[in-house]
């Protein structure tokens, strides 16, 4: 911008650019009141911050253990706490440190910028007054000379009327005494007017040197008391930006360490630590027994003869009819279900390997599916019910009849109600009635019953399937061994880690042992993944002098190398070839029934029926055979 004078562009202008100065600097104070302010703010909202954050904490300090491991957990968790309680407390602690980060910010305004822009106003304005006396100085100068000319004219003219007086009076004396005395008024007024000139002169130059070289620097002098103001402003505000800028970013260090924390609590740990802390050795109900009457002794053999051989017929026959209504019922419902499972896993699938943000509407999407999964569940277990009900019917009549011909062979009664609300029996007299029945009932000595899973979740493998698929990249869930039976159905069971891949892991931190299990770590050192986390928060790893221990699986940083192999040409199949799988056992496990297995450490069991869902595996070890607990032991 060119250079611009207010002096050169404003003549007596000192008034007008005088009372501009001094708004403007007056304005500093305002400035002042307005940090001043911000600074109250600032540290009333650290106030109310870090009293938000102190009663959150004892909020979740008195909740952890709840939160953590429930209300009655078998394993008291002592000071460890789930993760979202962590992520949480996280949040709280950075949420104190901006509080604190506020709090120094407000006293920065006020003793920075405030007081600053104090001092300057305070500076600025006494400058100013200095100016302003200054221009009282010459303007008295000024006036003072006018003054003196104005007295000048005053004693000219005085001198001048004397002069006309004596003149007056010579004309009518002619003596030389008046001669005299006209003569000394003559040159009084000569005098007179000589310092009238000689004063006008003086006046109209100090009149042009007031508003031509005074007047001017004076008004240059304000320009650069007010230009150097907007300056020393300018500095101040850019400080108060830099001040706020670095609480700014220490503040987004806060929250990116909030990020960091909660970015690690994935969605499993929760409920692993709640699994871990909650685990009982829980015993199975009784079945129900046969109970004689008091007054009637009788065994638990089902009565059949000519009398009741009819009513187990008709009971069977309505059961087959059930059962195979509600199989193929069952059938499109589990399918239903399980594509819905499949469906809420492809949505928000990959929250779970790692934290993100999805959209509002995926998640409105995920909980519509999750709503419909329940009504779909719960009807699909009413009808299973029936289902299971008809089939156990089937089962223990067939059982009980042996090889007895179950046809039905006399019409069925079929009961109505009247639209009367009583009921009313028919019977059907067309003579196509019995020749039907006979065909309907005799398939019932042919139908072949599969029995269900008694003990086996309907959906435990599409659900571990789903664990599978949402495996952290840094943490790894229970490995999966998936088999299809002969009935179509997946069976899993836990494993080592895959063939073929050697998994490494570094450690973050450093730790120190707390049980004889556990492993010392230093900050860098590299292990080897021996067995990888089961959703318990722990990996066993061995270092490189070979020892092996547990390490909390958020202390590491875990990868996973393919291990190159020579492939050899392919070999077909030899037929009938069965594949024996075997499990190392890691626990010794004392069988707690008639069906179990004891297996120790180290142990080599084959496998003769896999994990159905239920967390307990069919083998043979010596001989005998029997159920184990599938956790106990890794595939070999």
């Amino acid at each position: 911008m060119e250079d611009i004078s207010i002096g050169n562009e404003i003549k007596d202008g000192f008034k007008r650019t005088d009372k501009w100065v001094k708004a403007n600097i007056g304005f500093i104070g305002e400035m002042e009141s307005f940090y001043k302010q911000r600074a109250l703010i600032e540290r009333e909202y650290a106030e109310k911050l870090q009293k938000l954050t102190s009663e959150s904490f004892q909020k979740v300090s008195k909740l952890s253990p709840t939160l953590s491991v429930g209300e009655e957990p078998t394993i008291t968790p002592g000071s460890l706490e789930c993760a979202s309680v962590v992520a949480w407390k996280e949040v709280l602690v950075q949420t104190e440190n901006i509080a604190k980060e506020k709090r120094d910010l407000g006293s920065n305004f006020e003793t920075n910028v405030a007081a600053s822009l104090s001092n300057l106003q305070s500076k600025y304005s006494a400058i100013r007054d200095r100016w302003k006396g200054f221009d009282d100085e010459l303007t008295s100068i000024r006036d003072k000379n006018y003054n003196e000319m104005s007295v000048r004219k005053k004693h000219y003219d005085s001198c001048c009327e004397s002069m006309e007086s004596q003149r007056s009076k010579s004309m009518k004396s002619s003596g030389e005494r008046a001669q005299e005395k006209l003569a000394k008024r003559e040159s009084e007024m000569n005098i007179a007017k000589n310092y009238y000139l000689i004063t006008i002169s003086v006046c109209n130059r100090l009149k042009d040197k007031y508003y031509y070289q005074d007047t001017p620097e004076l008004l240059d002098g304000l320009q650069d008391l007010n230009e150097a103001k907007v300056s020393k402003v300018n500095s101040i505000l850019l400080s108060s930006s830099i001040l706020e800028k670095e609480s700014n970013e220490n503040i987004n260090k806060f929250v990116d360490a909030i990020d960091v924390v909660v970015k690690q609590n994935l969605p499993k740990l929760d409920t692993a630590m709640f699994v871990k802390h909650n685990m009982a050795n829980w015993v199975e109900p009784v079945d129900f027994n046969y109970i004689p009457s008091q007054i009637w002794h009788d065994d638990e053999k089902m009565i059949v003869n000519d009398a009741t051989l009819t009513s187990l017929k008709i009971k069977l026959n309505n059961a087959c009819s059930n059962y195979e209504t509600y199989t193929n019922i069952c059938n499109d419902e589990k399918q239903a279900v399980e594509e819905l499972l499949v469906q809420r896993n492809k949505l928000v699938g990959d929250t779970f390997n790692e934290v993100q943000i999805k959209s509002p509407a995926d998640y409105q999407c995920f909980e519509d599916l999750l709503i419909k999964s329940i009504q779909n569940l719960q009807k699909f277990t009413n009808d299973d019910t029936k289902r299971v009900m008809a089939e156990v019917e089937i089962e223990t009549i067939q059982s009980s009849t042996g090889d007895i011909d179950m046809t039905i062979t006399t019409p069925i009664t079929k009961e109505k109600k009247s639209k009367f609300g009583f009921l009313k029996f028919k019977h059907d007299q067309d003579e196509d009635v019995e020749p039907q029945i006979q065909q309907l009932s005799e398939s019932v000595n042919n139908i072949s019953i599969e029995p269900s899973n008694r003990k086996g979740r309907m959906f435990s493998s599409l659900g571990k399937l789903v664990d599978a698929y949402n495996t952290p990249v840094n943490q790894r869930a229970p490995s999966l061994n998936f088999s299809t039976g002969g009935n179509g159905s997946i069976s899993a069971s836990a494993s080592t880690l895959p063939a073929g891949v050697i998994t490494t892991a570094t450690a973050l931190y450093a730790y120190e042992v707390t049980g004889d299990d556990e492993l010392p770590m230093a900050s860098g050192e590299t292990f080897t993944v021996v067995e990888s986390d089961d959703g318990s928060g722990w990996t066993c790893v061995s270092n490189s002098s070979g020892s092996e221990g547990l390490v909390p699986t958020s202390y590491l940083k875990i990868e996973e190398h393919k291990q190159q192999k020579k492939q050899g040409p392919k070999v077909s199949p030899r037929k009938n070839a069965r594949l024996v799988k075997k499990m190392k056992i890691i626990y010794d496990y004392e069988a707690q029934g008639d069906d179990e297995l004891t297996v120790k450490a180290g142990d080599i069991v084959v496998i003769l029926n896999e994990d159905d869902g239920s967390g307990w595996t069919e083998g043979e070890i010596d001989g005998y055979t029997g159920l184990f607990p599938t956790s106990y032991g890794r595939t070999v």
